[in-house]
Formats: structure tokens, sequence, C-alpha cells
């Protein structure tokens, strides 16, 4: 009888330190974006262009020689408009950036296209005027195609 709650003693104390172990894991800060810059960086912003049309994506919102009309500064549904330093660049159909691609996507637009965007699959959609930039946040990806109308419609989904 001793033997077994020694057991049990045993296997209770191993859980509780699994259990531990767990909630450090867990607590652990995550990277922002200033910190995806290689492949061993797992959280990045990524777009996906199913469209067949032109998409414009940047790599470093915040800083370069250009400027972004960015209307979600902040990330997320909330409507905070910046004229943002950036870099742009085009990009046609495929994947750019992602978790553990070392590639961090800052934000989209559709320089010569009207967009409609919402963030998750039960999210609203919204019209967004071409030029108009939306933020894509560390773990987002924006997934773009042809929908009704033949517009663009885009999906911004946790990775």
């Amino acid at each position: 009888m001793r033997r077994r709650h020694v057991s049990r003693g045993a296997a209770s104390a191993a859980a509780v330190l699994a259990l531990a172990a767990g909630a450090l894991v867990a607590g652990t800060p995550t990277a922002s974006a200033s910190t995806c810059g290689g492949p061993s960086d797992y959280l990045c912003g990524a777009a996906k262009n199913r469209s067949g049309r032109t998409m414009s994506l940047t790599l470093n919102l915040g800083a370069g020689g250009g400027y972004c009309d960015v209307w979600n500064w902040g990330g997320g549904t909330s409507e905070s408009f910046k004229h943002a330093r950036c870099d742009q660049q085009t990009f046609g159909n495929g994947t750019k950036g992602g978790n553990g691609t070392g590639v961090d996507v800052d934000a989209f637009t559709f320089a010569g296209y009207g967009y409609h965007e919402r963030f998750s699959r039960v999210g609203t959609w919204h019209w967004r005027q071409k030029g108009v930039w939306t933020k894509v946040r560390d773990e987002e990806i924006a997934d773009c195609g042809i929908g009704d109308g033949n517009e663009i419609w885009c999906t911004v989904l946790l990775q």
C-alpha cells in the first residue's frame, strides 16, 4: 500500500513540474516585426496573392525613401491613418514572407485597384481605395484573391 502511495506522489510531482515547465514556455514573450530578420526568426507577416493582379508590399514600414498611406497604423481593425515612410515593391501571384521565412511583410495594397479587406473569416468587409495600405502584424497573413464582381478580396488571418 505504501509503495502505491509513493508512486502517486511521484506522479503528482512530475505533473506539477510538467505544468510549471509549460507555463514558462507559454509565458515567454513573442518576437516582434523588428526582430524578423533570418530563417530562425519565427513570427513574420506574410502576403498571399492569388488575384492575378499586381500587389504592392513593404517590408520596412516606418523607414525607407517612399511613403505608404496606411489606414490601420496600429494594425488590426482600428482606423488610425498615417502617411508613413516605406519602400514599396511589386509582387505577382504567390506568397511572400511568413513565419519561419525570415521575411516580414509589414503592409500591402493594390496600386491599380481598390480592394475589400477583413480581419478573420467572419470579420466585416471594408472597401479600401487603390493605394491605401493595410498593415499586417507579426504572425498574420493577408490572403487575397478574386471574388464577387471580379474584385479583389483580402482576408487577414493568423498563420
